[in-house]
């Protein structure tokens, strides 16, 4: 139950004397909370916590330093371009002692965390102490930025002062979209006769029966979206974030369908990071089909391992209109990895499991057009075999919509994109020229048996055989007669 203000404010008859004797019985993990729940309380223990909360971190520092602390290293961030340094416990507690001396001071530090580094309770009560340190001084006197870890988002949450941070690298672990899934009382058995025999549109009900069961997202996963959202809430001044998200590409994948409502609270969490500048998107987000609305100010996007982005995600990339973005990256993991335990559907589902048209098989499927148009540079990172493996999911036509709706893009960049367009489009041609040569050379040659004794033989019966290929090649056989 919340006390109102006229509640709040009866702590005005305590002398500020009483008021350090409640302090002194809350520890520094409490006395924060304390500061925002009313002015007086502001004004009276701001003060007592900037002193016990100095004392203290100093006090944590030194009885780490006499334990051999090790595990976690500290490097401090010079603010005028030069180059950072690596640094000790006891480096850091002679700069923090200095800070207290002299307020024009400052100490800027970063350093690189995972769960096995904070799992002792030394370098834990350590990271505490630092972080109350942080809510007691300004930016511009103590800050730990920019911040690299290996965690869950509630934990860093928890461990960092992550209002003042401007970068953050995270990587961390995510729960399977859902349960694995079953068919009937086992597992779906892709090997046997009933699906290894049956049509695409027959296997395909199988799945829906397997699936049904399991399309709704997992608790797990749930908590984890939740997590990061808690910790996106507390960092509104960040300029740069890189999100490593680690999941199990074996889970298969249905359609989002209907966003659930942790998905929508991220999004609009994520919209709102008003001074993000710079995005890196390591793998998919969750889903292969969520879509991460981002920022009108973001003005770089790189993401990586886009092989695995379903259809769905593309189609809201192209409608998504990116207002000041400059910079676009996009690349895949060179080395292919089957993201799907049932690896003879990949050739014919897309990666949220929704079947393919012949036509995607083929040739793969395509945006038509690009709400973007605001690019200067936009680099992408494909090979040949990429293009034509039926395991990606890539849009066919990405290359000429961008350089179509962004006149703005670099010149050298521009040429460099059509270039490569050029050489896919080619190479794409000689595969389907070396499918129809073996495809269609028996009925070939029995079209020019047919015309040389009905006809004749030409001067030039290549050119009468080239002339065939090209009509298959084309998708225009001889009508049967």
């Amino acid at each position: 139950m919340s006390l109102s203000e006229n509640q709040l404010s009866h702590f005005q008859i305590l002398a500020p004397e009483l008021v350090f004797q409640i302090c002194s019985f809350l520890d520094n993990k409490d006395l924060p909370n304390l500061l925002p729940t009313c002015r007086y309380l502001h004004c009276a223990v701001s003060g007592y916590l900037h002193d016990e909360t100095s004392k203290t971190t100093l006090q944590t520092l030194l009885e780490a330093k006499s334990n051999n602390f090790h595990g976690i290293e500290f490097i401090r961030k010079t603010q005028n371009g030069g180059d950072d340094t690596t640094i000790g416990l006891g480096v850091l507690i002679k700069a923090i002692e200095a800070l207290l001396k002299e307020k024009n001071k400052a100490v800027i530090i970063s350093f690189k965390v995972n769960s096995e580094s904070v799992r002792p309770e030394g370098h834990r009560d350590l990271l505490l102490s630092l972080k109350t340190f942080s809510y007691t001084r300004p930016a511009n006197q103590f800050a730990i930025n920019p911040l690299t870890a290996n965690l869950q988002p509630l934990e860093v949450a928890r461990i960092f002062d992550v209002r003042k941070l401007t970068r953050l690298n995270l990587t961390f672990h995510v729960n399977p979209w859902n349960k694995i899934p079953r068919y009937d009382s086992g597992v779906l058995d892709v090997e046997c006769t009933e699906y290894r025999d049956g049509t695409i549109e027959y296997r395909q009900s199988l799945r829906e029966k397997a699936y049904e069961e399991y399309n709704l997202p997992s608790p797990g996963i749930l908590e984890d979206i939740s997590g990061l959202n808690k910790l996106l809430t507390r960092t509104q001044n960040l300029e740069h974030l890189q999100l490593y998200p680690m999941v199990l590409h074996y889970k298969k994948f249905r359609p989002l369908g209907t966003l659930p409502s942790e998905l929508e609270e991220l999004g609009n969490t994520f919209k709102n990071l008003k001074r993000l500048r710079s995005l890196e998107l390591d793998e998919f987000l969750f889903h292969v089909s969520f879509f991460l609305p981002v920022p009108e100010n973001l003005e770089r996007l790189q993401l990586k391992n886009t092989q695995y982005y379903s259809k769905a995600w593309w189609l809201q990339f192209a409608k998504y209109k990116f207002t000041n973005l400059k910079e676009l990256y996009i690349d895949y993991d060179p080395v292919f990895r089957q993201y799907s335990m049932y690896e003879s559907d990949t050739f014919v589902l897309h990666r949220d499991g929704t079947l393919k048209t012949q036509d995607e098989i083929d040739n793969g499927f395509k945006l038509e057009n690009v709400e973007i148009q605001s690019l200067e540079r936009f680099i992408y990172e494909r090979t040949h075999a990429s293009l034509f493996n039926k395991h990606f999911c890539f849009p066919a036509d990405l290359v000429p919509c961008i350089v179509r709706r962004n006149e703005g893009l670099e010149s050298k960049i521009k040429r460099a994109l059509v270039s490569r367009y050029a050489e896919e489009v080619v190479e794409r041609c000689r595969e389907r020229l070396e499918r129809v040569i073996g495809d269609c050379r028996d009925a070939i040659k029995g079209e020019l048996v047919t015309d040389f004794l009905e006809g004749g033989f030409p001067d030039d019966g290549l050119e009468k055989c080239l002339s065939s290929y090209g009509r298959y090649v084309l998708g225009k056989p001889r009508p049967a007669v």
